[in-house]
C-alpha cells in the first residue's frame, strides 16, 4: 500500500477537521456568572511579523474565569504550567515554575481589556561580541486595549531581534501601530496591546508584546470541569528542538 498517497490524501480532511472544531467552538461569555474552565488560543504569527493579525492559532489552553461579585469585570486567569507550556510551543526555554498566572481583566458591558499581565523567567542565548553565552531574562508583560501601541522596527541588542514597543503619535516617527480590538462576544477575539520588558543584568529592554491576542471560547460540555492537571500534559507541548506534528499546527518549524 502506498502509505505517502493516503498521507497525503488525508492531511486535507485533517486539517478541514481542526478548521471545524476551531469553527464549532462558542465564544465564552462575559455575561454568565458562572465561576468556570474556558479556553483559549494564542495569535502565534512569525516573530518578524508582530503587526500581523489572526493569521496562525495555538492549540488551546485552559483558563479559569470568575466573574467580580457585581458582574462589572470577568477575570480570566491562565494558570502557570499552561502559559509556561505555550511559551515553549514558541521555542522560549522557560524557566519551570517561574511564571506567574496569565490574568486578564476584562470589561463585560464595553469588552475592554483594562489589564493583563503576566511575569517570569526565560533562559536567552546572548552574544558580546565574540563572546557567547546565556542569562536568565527576568520578563514583565502588561497590556491593555485602552492605550494605543506599535513597534519600531526589529533590531539587535546582545545577540536578539527585538522590536522595541512604541507609542503611536504625529511626533512619533518610525512606529508602526497595532490596533487594539476589545473583546468580540460573537468570536471571543480579542487583542490587547501593551509591552514586555526583559531585564538582565547588563541591560534591560522594552518590547513590543504579541501575547495580548488571543481567542476565548467555552469548554465542551464533557471537559468543562477539567482543570489544568487533566488536560495539559504533553498536549501540544513542544520544545524548541521539536519539529513534529506539534510545530505543524503553530504553522512551521522552529
Amino acid at each position: 500500500m502506498d502509505w505517502s498517497a493516503s498521507i497525503r490524501w488525508m492531511a486535507p480532511l485533517a486539517g478541514a477537521w481542526l478548521m471545524n472544531a476551531s469553527a464549532a467552538a462558542e465564544p465564552v461569555d462575559l455575561r454568565d456568572p458562572t465561576p468556570r474552565w474556558v479556553e483559549v488560543r494564542f495569535e502565534v504569527s512569525p516573530p518578524d511579523e508582530p503587526g500581523r493579525l489572526d493569521h496562525r492559532w495555538s492549540p488551546s489552553r485552559v483558563a479559569y474565569l470568575e466573574p467580580d461579585p457585581e458582574r462589572r469585570t470577568v477575570e480570566i486567569r491562565i494558570p502557570t504550567e499552561e502559559i509556561e507550556a505555550h511559551l515553549a510551543t514558541t521555542g522560549t526555554e522557560t524557566i519551570p515554575g517561574s511564571f506567574s498566572d496569565f490574568v486578564w481583566t476584562i470589561d463585560t458591558r464595553t469588552g475592554h481589556v483594562l489589564d493583563a499581565r503576566l511575569s517570569g523567567r526565560v533562559r536567552e542565548r546572548l552574544s558580546i561580541g565574540p563572546i557567547r553565552t546565556s542569562a536568565l531574562v527576568r520578563i514583565e508583560v502588561e497590556m491593555t486595549t485602552h492605550t494605543p501601541g506599535g513597534f519600531r522596527a526589529g533590531r539587535g541588542i546582545l545577540g536578539l531581534e527585538t522590536h522595541a514597543y512604541c507609542a503611536p503619535s504625529r511626533s512619533e516617527q518610525g512606529c508602526t501601530p497595532v490596533r487594539a480590538v476589545r473583546f468580540d462576544p460573537d468570536s471571543g477575539y480579542v487583542n490587547a496591546v501593551g509591552s514586555v520588558v526583559a531585564a538582565t543584568r547588563l541591560a534591560r529592554i522594552r518590547a513590543f508584546s504579541p501575547l495580548g491576542e488571543a481567542r476565548f471560547e467555552e469548554r465542551a460540555p464533557q471537559r468543562a470541569a477539567l482543570g489544568p492537571a487533566e488536560t495539559s500534559g504533553t498536549e501540544a507541548v513542544c520544545s524548541g528542538r521539536s519539529r513534529g506534528s506539534c510545530w505543524a499546527l503553530l504553522g512551521g518549524e522552529p
